[in-house]
């Protein structure tokens, strides 16, 4: 597309004289980011010849002073063609601001010469030492004023700015490209807020987060590049041909030099302790055949109804299988041949509920099975009709009670599939160790906590603060990321406009390059989420490895499908992203989004990570329902709604882990305030939780 279409894709507009001043630089002197950056930073939604000529001038193109009048009649057919390509190749170096983990002209060498962070003076955020920033204090900030007058020490382009001949840029100072090394903390460091002995039951949930640290800026000398002469047949020159680059300058940082190693004389005893861990439920080990058309005049949609019933004679079958494991549940009996049976004999049936309604008297069902459709009801005075209101449509329920001659049958109890209150403990572990469940990261995002991630990455690194967080780090063997790694592209209206990686290849290469900081004997499971390069309906088998591929060549590091279930040391976590959350909040009464633990257990109870089909979950035609909860797990953990929040159901361990992203404007407008860079470490003997760290007060605005 051009640079019209590409600007209307974005929701900005441009007038006829912007677009002669631009469209012979784009993709050329300048990207679509850096155009729509630059006017939303002036606040313009619509691209005019001045906010171009002001773009033209910070890029170099256009040398500042001169008159529009006189560079827009150089621009109809090119024919300038001789003008200077030094601005193409000489762009101007541009310093991370202060908030970037390795901000120019705030770093120093120590003893061996290793380039070390230090914190900007009057900063209260020290990133390698972890003291948090005073209360009432505000972070280091450097304007655009201060920019120009100095405060920037990586140079400008002389082409652009006019310096004289006489300063050249090749005596500039050359970019630093060496890798980080955190300093130790020191002594008087105050630790981090690490919540200990908690109850069964917690729920967190703070004030908004600001944005974790804004990207860097990354930028270097290219090659000079000339125009090629083409020759005509005579050996005449005819025409010039301008050279591209072979890689288009990035105006954002992928943590490359972001560089991370085990603290010299910290002994971890994780490693010490053999590996137990196996994926034992995974989307990517189903080989799934789905239904064929019978001839060449069948339709797309038959085969596609054919495929959902399927699914749920799937769901059907399976939760069956579920609900006779009650010892409740006796006497089933196929809705079909109920009208065989004497009114006066109490049967159970089970079906999938397609509808419920409420009487004056009590409440109505639908329910339906593989072999008939029959209407249920229920008294309100009768003590399960309460049940009434945590049954979701297409959910699977059991009724037990009296079939009449109407074709209603007439319950008096109810039973749905739900977690035994009882099971067999588990033998205990030799030693303790631990397991780190995080999720909903998003990087790429422009309020992507970044520095708190760095921060924790050092602290897995052992950078700690005290004795009892050594204990828990020397102890962390597991890592779980449970979906939206990244933030991706074009999955909600105007989200261009909050990303600081507008590429999903680079966001991967992002993430890749922040997890190769994690400690090698510390084993990472990643799966995907709706964010993410993964197939949009439920479940997801994995990441789309074309896109993800940085992810897939980590060290140590497993890709699980969504949902996947880990048997850790013998104890099995259910991994889910947990976007299901969404139909329960919607149906169920007094559930919300802040509070995702409750949402969380209604579906254990269900048994089903998705009961519904057609509202906001997508569902995937797979010929087998994969999302049915056949074992009750140990732990559950979801992600997706961005709080953290966590209790015990019938011995399971339910969890929701939070985010690592600040409050967006999405979920201002829909009130939701998420609890970024919380840590929650497990106990694996125990699958509870044993602690959660604090790392929120690295981001900005907390």
């Amino acid at each position: 597309m051009g640079l019209v279409e590409d600007l209307m894709s974005n929701r900005y507009l441009i007038t006829p004289a912007a677009y002669y001043l631009l469209e012979g630089h784009y993709r050329k002197d300048f990207t679509l980011a850096e155009l729509v950056k630059f006017a939303k930073t002036r606040g313009k939604f619509v691209v005019d010849a001045v906010v171009a000529r002001e773009f033209l001038e910070e890029k170099g193109v256009l040398p500042r002073g001169t008159p529009l009048e006189k560079f827009v009649s150089s621009i109809p057919g090119g024919a300038d063609e001789n003008r200077s390509l030094s601005s193409d190749s000489e762009e101007s170096t541009v310093e991370q601001p202060l908030s970037a983990v390795t901000p120019e002209g705030s770093s120093e060498q120590d003893d061996t010469g290793n380039l070390v962070a230090a914190p900007s003076e009057g900063s209260g955020t020290y990133i390698s030492t972890g003291i948090p920033l005073k209360s009432g204090e505000e972070p280091p900030h450097t304007d655009q004023s201060e920019a120009e007058s100095g405060g920037f020490t990586g140079g400008k382009s002389y082409v652009s700015t006019g310096t004289p001949e006489a300063e050249s840029v090749e005596d500039a100072p050359e970019p630093i490209h060496e890798p980080l090394q955190s300093p130790p903390a020191p002594e008087t460091t105050p630790p981090l807020p690490v919540e200990e002995g908690l109850s069964e039951n917690g729920y967190s949930n703070g004030a908004p987060n600001g944005n974790g640290g804004v990207n860097g800026y990354e930028s270097g000398d290219d090659e000079e590049f000339k125009p090629k002469v083409i020759y005509g047949d005579y050996g005449v020159p005819i025409a010039y041909e301008e050279e591209v680059p072979g890689s288009e300058k990035k105006a954002y940082t992928v943590y490359e030099g972001f560089s991370l190693s085990p603290k010299e004389g910290f002994h971890y005893r994780a490693p010490e302790i053999p590996d137990d861990w196996q994926v034992v439920f995974d989307v990517k080990n189903f080989k799934l055949s789905p239904p064929k058309a019978k001839n060449a005049n069948g339709k797309d949609g038959e085969i596609i109804v054919k495929a959902y019933s399927n699914l749920f004679k799937s769901r059907l079958k399976k939760m069956k299988r579920i609900l006779r494991e009650n010892p409740e549940v006796g006497g089933v009996i196929d809705i079909g041949k109920l009208s065989y049976l004497r009114t006066d004999e109490d049967v159970t049936i089970i079906g999938l509920v397609n509808s419920k309604r409420e009487t004056p008297k009590g409440y109505m069902f639908e329910v339906e099975d593989s072999t008939g459709i029959i209407k249920v009801f229920i008294n309100r005075r009768n003590e399960d009709a309460k049940k009434f209101f945590q049954i979701m449509p297409d959910a699977v329920v059991a009724f037990r009670g009296r079939p009449s001659g109407r074709n209603i049958f007439f319950a008096n109890r109810m039973y749905i599939p739900d977690v035994p209150k009882f099971r067999k403990s588990k033998p205990p572990l030799e030693e303790k160790v631990y397991a780190v469940l995080l999720s909903d990261l998003h990087v790429g995002s422009n309020k992507f906590c970044e520095t708190a991630f760095m921060r924790f990455l050092e602290w897995l690194n052992g950078e700690v603060n005290n004795r009892a967080e050594e204990e828990l780090v020397s102890r962390i063997k597991y890592l779980v990321l449970a979906g939206d790694v990244v933030d991706g592209v074009g999955i909600y209206p105007g989200q261009y406009d909050e990303l600081a990686i507008p590429d999903i290849f680079d966001q991967y290469e992002a993430l890749a390059n922040l997890l190769k900081n994690v400690p090698e004997h510390i084993h990472t499971f990643i799966g995907p989420g709706n964010h993410d390069a993964a197939r949009t309906a439920l479940p997801q088998p994995g990441f789309y490895e074309e896109y993800a591929r940085p992810i897939f060549k980590l060290k140590n590091t497993t890709i699980i499908s969504n949902p996947a279930v880990l048997r850790l040391h013998g104890r099995d976590f259910l991994i889910y992203h947990g976007r299901g959350i969404e139909d329960v909040v919607n149906m169920i009464p007094n559930r919300s989004h802040h509070r995702p633990a409750e949402a969380t257990v209604d579906l254990l109870k269900l048994r089903h990570l998705a009961p519904t089909f057609g509202e906001k979950v997508p569902i995937a035609p797979d010929p087998e329902d994969l999302l049915v909860i056949e074992n009750v797990p140990d732990l559950f953990q979801t992600g997706h709604v961005h709080v953290m929040e966590y209790q015990t159901y019938n011995g399971v361990f339910v969890i929701n882990a939070g985010t690592w992203q600040a409050q967006t404007e999405f979920q201002k407008m829909v009130n939701i305030i998420p609890t970024p860079a919380r840590v929650p470490i497990i106990d694996v003997e125990t699958a509870k939780l044993r602690a959660v760290v604090h790392f929120d007060q690295f981001c900005e605005g907390v």
